[in-house]
């Protein structure tokens, strides 16, 4: 259920579900690259960590200035997951949901994620 906001807004959220899921990705990946003692493709995920922590740095302080809030992900089921997220707006509140198809979130996230790793050799 979609909550009487901009489409700004809206896609705002959107960026920023996004920008966790990347920050949760490359961070399994610099633990990895750590593991496996691959030094240069380590250093090279820690600027990706940093230059992305500074785009959801920018998105939150966005919404924290509209009023937006985003809550933890819920499992609806097997196929979907929600996330939500109010709007604070003259002494009310405007709620809604984002539901997302986990497969699409993958491909999605694949497609965000496949524009760091082009031509990067991991070693």
């Amino acid at each position: 259920m979609r909550a009487n906001i901009s489409d700004e807004l809206l896609n705002a959220i959107n960026e920023r579900i996004y920008l966790d899921l990347e920050i949760h990705v490359l961070n399994r990946k610099f633990a990895k690259a750590e593991r496996e003692g691959k030094k240069g493709f380590a250093n090279y995920i820690d600027g990706l960590l940093k230059d992305v922590t500074k785009k959801r740095k920018k998105v939150n302080a966005y919404l924290n200035k509209n009023g937006v809030k985003i809550f933890d992900p819920e499992n609806v089921d097997n196929m979907f997951v929600q996330y939500r997220y109010y709007q604070r707006i003259n002494g009310g509140y405007k709620e809604g949901i984002q539901k997302y198809w986990k497969a699409a979130l993958k491909l999605g996230l694949k497609k965000r994620m496949s524009k760091y790793f082009i031509g990067v050799n991991k070693s």
